[in-house]
């Protein structure tokens, strides 16, 4: 049996179907501008010198859901960095069954304080301590959100003010291993 592939101008003319699709998405539910002034509000941090990234993924993580009320529609995710922090970030167009316009933050680290878990029917079901900045109803929703990312970015400065010996938050130095004297040959 021969295998079947996609040609290059059948893939060009589904990319373009999808990106358009999605980019029809993101004007009607608000979620383009949303991620265009998240762009703008920590492009406003780092201008001041603030360590902070975000990482955004073309699909949204599980833990992601977790976020947000039941019923929600998260088209993308990803890791806001602050400094070493990792936290996990989604914004969510549909929450409680309605539409939404809301930026979800981790509480806590993703790496080291896992998602609270609950075990039934041998399924584990996870749950993310979120902070939520409601876009649609708060009009200093960015302005919490950026004040949030200062905190822990303050708390970094203060970390590295204390550590003299720079041994905080990098990867070790590459230091070389004490040779062992060679056995003496008769």
């Amino acid at each position: 049996m021969a295998m079947k592939r996609l040609s290059p101008s059948y893939i060009r003319a589904e990319f373009g179907t999808a990106r358009n699709s999605f980019e029809n998405f993101g004007r009607d539910s608000g979620f383009a501008d949303a991620l265009q002034q998240v762009s703008l509000a920590l492009g406003d941090l780092q201008e001041a010198g603030i360590d902070v990234s975000l990482e955004i993924f073309g699909d949204a993580s599980e833990l992601a859901f977790d976020l947000f009320e039941g019923g929600v529609t998260v088209p993308i995710s990803g890791v806001l960095r602050i400094g070493p922090i990792h936290r996990l970030f989604g914004i969510a167009t549909k929450a409680g069954g309605k539409p939404a316009l809301q930026i979800g933050l981790s509480n806590t680290d993703i790496r080291f304080n896992g998602p609270e878990g609950e075990i039934a029917d041998g399924k584990v079901s996870g749950k993310v301590r979120p902070i939520v900045f409601d876009l649609k109803k708060d009009p200093e929703a960015l302005i919490k959100f950026q004040r949030e990312i200062l905190v822990h970015a303050a708390r970094n400065s203060v970390i590295a003010a204390n550590d003299p010996a720079q041994a905080f938050n990098d990867a070790p130095a590459a230091l070389r291993k004490p040779a062992l004297p060679r056995p003496k040959t008769p």
